[in-house]
């Protein structure tokens, strides 16, 4: 459900777009790729057309009947089962603890990894309407939570859960993708959603790069840049540009190696190579972005083969419809 509103030089060369700072009315649960998060307008409504007023298909032997009526079947971090009556939705959000966990609690601007299975409320064509699930795809979703990052109703519901948790959800609109009109770019505007979330583990989303400094090499900006400190551009004078992206390492961090098929955890800034002019700054916005390793690797090459925690600076390549960019990218996790 993350909010898709600013654009980076990341998501330029990957295809991806990177969340922003404005709030969360649509979007996907999650990171911005399928492997990691729900689709940004997730599948087709629910029917429009009420369906013959019969009874629901009974809840399998075992299941948990929550207080808003739902039941849920289904091992915890096993992919659930969700039996949901048809009766009218609740008015307001809601969260339930099926199974309480015994970990830290969840903070918010923690990058929160979960599993997760989301269903409309509503029937779709008289059919259970399950619009995305991260069990399928065999790896945990990674988001900021509590920033602004994603939907109103994970912000609200999320923050000060236990790690190991099993919870239920039930999402209005308003917390959702939003009332149904004119104006609406999500399918899943005007629904109300039901999530059921396995909370697995946390990444401090306020992370900076630790280890050994490297020298900023000849023909890259000014960087402050030291161990456990936010860097900064002081001066791009004497950037050198090309038609090809350049990149150099500034502190080899300490952590695991980085994993070309894994998420990775980013902080950054963003600035001008020609005026310095700085245009991103994820510290500031408080929300770290999680983007796949291997779209981070084929720009900032430095990173190939460092560990989790380095950071390394890259100047994008100069072309007439996008000028040279400077990135500064911290690795604080993977996942």
């Amino acid at each position: 459900m993350r909010r898709t509103t600013a654009v980076t030089a990341l998501a330029l060369v990957s295809g991806l777009v990177l969340a922003g700072c404005g709030g969360s009315s649509g979007g996907s649960a999650s990171s911005t790729t399928s492997s990691a998060a729900p689709s940004a307008s997730g599948s087709a409504g629910a029917s429009a057309t009420p369906c013959t007023p019969t009874a629901a298909a009974a809840a399998p032997a075992g299941a948990k009947t929550t207080k808003v009526g739902v039941a849920v079947s289904g091992a915890a971090d096993k992919k659930p089962t969700l039996t949901i009556p048809r009766s009218a939705a609740p008015t307001t959000t809601s969260v339930e603890v099926l199974a309480a966990g015994t970990g830290a609690v969840v903070k918010k601007g923690d990058v929160l990894l979960a599993n997760y299975l989301g269903q409309t409320w509503a029937e779709k064509d008289c059919k259970v309407n399950v619009f995305d699930n991260s069990y399928d795809r065999g790896a945990v979703a990674g988001f900021p939570i509590g920033v602004g990052a994603v939907v109103k109703g994970w912000d609200s519901t999320l923050v000060g859960q236990k790690l190991g948790s099993r919870v239920l959800l039930t999402i209005t609109p308003q917390d959702g993708y939003g009332v149904k009109d004119a104006q609406s770019t999500s399918e899943l505007a005007g629904e109300t959603l039901v999530f059921v979330v396995d909370l697995k583990d946390t990444i401090k989303g306020d992370g900076v790069a630790k280890g050994a400094v490297e020298k900023v090499p000849a023909g890259f900006p000014a960087i402050t840049s030291e161990s456990g400190k936010r860097p900064d551009v002081t001066s791009v004078t004497g950037v050198k540009t090309s038609a090809t992206p350049a990149s150099a390492l500034l502190v080899k961090g300490t952590g695991p190696a980085i994993d070309e098929k894994k998420q990775l955890v980013l902080q950054f800034l963003q600035t001008d190579a020609k005026t310095g002019k700085q245009t991103q700054k994820t510290w500031d916005a408080g929300q770290p972005q999680v983007v796949a390793a291997t779209s981070v690797l084929s720009l900032v090459t430095a990173l190939k083969g460092q560990p989790v925690g380095s950071r390394a600076v890259v100047v994008t390549a100069e072309e007439a419809s996008s000028p040279a960019q400077v990135l500064v990218v911290d690795v604080i996790g993977q996942f």
